[in-house]
């Protein structure tokens, strides 16, 4: 069951936290200042760093993937006039080997249905990256290490090809790509040792060539990353604002339809929402019952306790209307000083009648000690209750002229009491 009270409306979510929220803002506001050189945040911020670019590295390795390939293949050129030798081996493991493992994976990928491939985690996607440059390299290697050609010193070239393919194409994260370029180095230089005919002459000019391959591509990787890493940071921060002043918003808007002191709807807000129940109750023609409450000399009370102990009081007695007044759809208001309003849809006129009963006696059980009051030594209160069966044709105004004429009843009667009126 719920009450409609303004301490909770129907179908609020627990608010977020502003806490939270504001040290997000400083670890963020903070990164953008003096930078992240390390390529690091945070562990949170940067698990989510790493998620949010998810779906787009995915893409990313399909797409750069089908175009590697096709380059991977136009070497077969390359292959053809430096090391004619051994151009059926090149032939078969470009096109007999590789291609088809390489179409066969990027297709599996691309459609989602091997499992752990559609789940891969951003360490899952890096290595990914970081086998296909490897395993390219290694087709390489081997084709150089099997040719007898006075030409094969200048294949060397082909490892730039393939430092580019992960450090640029690929945009390995920079970690990532510093090990992978190492390890192509490294296979490089074990290539140059390794081959007996390679020229003395050219190793320096091509090892030169290699590292400064590695040196370029790993600055424009790493100022890619900065630049993405900086966007992320941007876009978390306005997305932070905005969460700020929504929340900002709503809580206005709740100030605004709200009684500061109880907590209450207060009555501009009760009037615009008992229209529309009215509207939904008189098109159903359901029973509606409007109750008035107003709480027995309370300008005595407040003269004598003082206005803290008088704010207290009617705290109080919300407290008591929040409790007893829960039935769905209820709307409960401040009306105005010490008087407060209640609607209630779908009872009958007896069940309403118990329950504005109940909220008299639950009142004048809390004991809230009233020594000026005419009526009785505690606080107390007087109810009027209007019921009907609403109709299209009636006037939501007229059972509320009813409700306060059963309350100026009840006063005029000796208070303490309820009385109603009925359409």
């Amino acid at each position: 069951m719920n009450t409609l009270t303004a301490t909770l409306p129907l179908g609020a979510e627990p608010e977020p936290d502003p806490q939270r929220d504001a040290e997000r803002t400083a670890i963020i506001d903070g990164l953008l200042q003096r930078g992240f050189p390390g390529m690091m945040f945070p562990v949170a911020l940067e698990r989510e760093f790493q998620q949010a670019g998810l779906e787009a590295k995915r893409a990313h390795i399909v797409k750069s993937g089908f175009i590697s390939l096709l380059v991977f293949n136009v070497f077969l050129v390359a292959d053809y006039l430096m090391l004619p030798d051994v151009f059926d081996l090149a032939l078969t493991l470009r096109l007999l080997v590789f291609t088809p493992l390489a179409l066969l994976f990027l297709l599996a990928f691309q459609s989602g249905r091997v499992r752990w491939l559609s789940q891969a985690t951003p360490l899952g996607l890096e290595a990914i990256a970081m086998v296909s440059g490897l395993a390219a390299a290694a087709v390489l290697a081997f084709i150089l290490s099997s040719s007898d050609s006075p030409l094969s010193y200048l294949y060397h070239i082909g490892f730039m090809v393939v430092i580019t393919y992960g450090n640029i194409v690929q945009r390995m994260r920079f970690w990532y790509a510093v090990v992978f370029s190492v390890i192509l180095i490294a296979l490089h230089v074990f290539g140059v040792w390794a081959l007996p005919s390679f020229p003395e002459r050219m190793m320096l000019p091509l090892m030169s060539m290699v590292l400064a391959s590695a040196a370029f591509t790993l600055t424009a990787n790493y100022a890619l990353e900065n630049d993405e890493r900086r966007r992320f940071l941007l876009t978390e921060r306005e997305r932070g604002l905005i969460r700020s002043l929504t929340q900002t918003q709503v809580r206005l808007r709740e100030l605004s339809r709200v009684d500061e002191l109880t907590g209450l709807y207060n009555r501009r807000h009760f009037e615009s929402a008992m229209q529309q129940l009215w509207q939904r109750a008189s098109f159903g023609r359901t029973p509606m019952a409007i109750l008035m409450i107003d709480v027995d000399h309370f300008k005595k009370f407040n003269d004598h306790y003082g206005h803290p102990a008088g704010d207290a009081c009617l705290r109080q007695v919300c407290q008591v209307m929040k409790q007893t007044l829960s039935g769905q759809g209820v709307i409960v208001a401040r009306f105005g000083g010490e008087e407060f309003i209640a609607a209630i849809p779908g009872l009958d006129e007896d069940a309403s009648l118990a329950l504005a009963e109940q909220v008299r006696a639950h009142v004048e059980r809390c004991q809230i000690p009233h020594e000026r009051s005419a009526t009785s030594t505690v606080v107390t209160a007087s109810l009027g209750l209007a019921w009907c069966e609403a109709r299209p044709e009636m006037k939501v105004e007229h059972l509320l002229a009813l409700a306060d004429g059963a309350l100026y009843d009840a006063k005029y009667q000796g208070r303490n009491r309820v009385c109603n009126q009925s359409t």
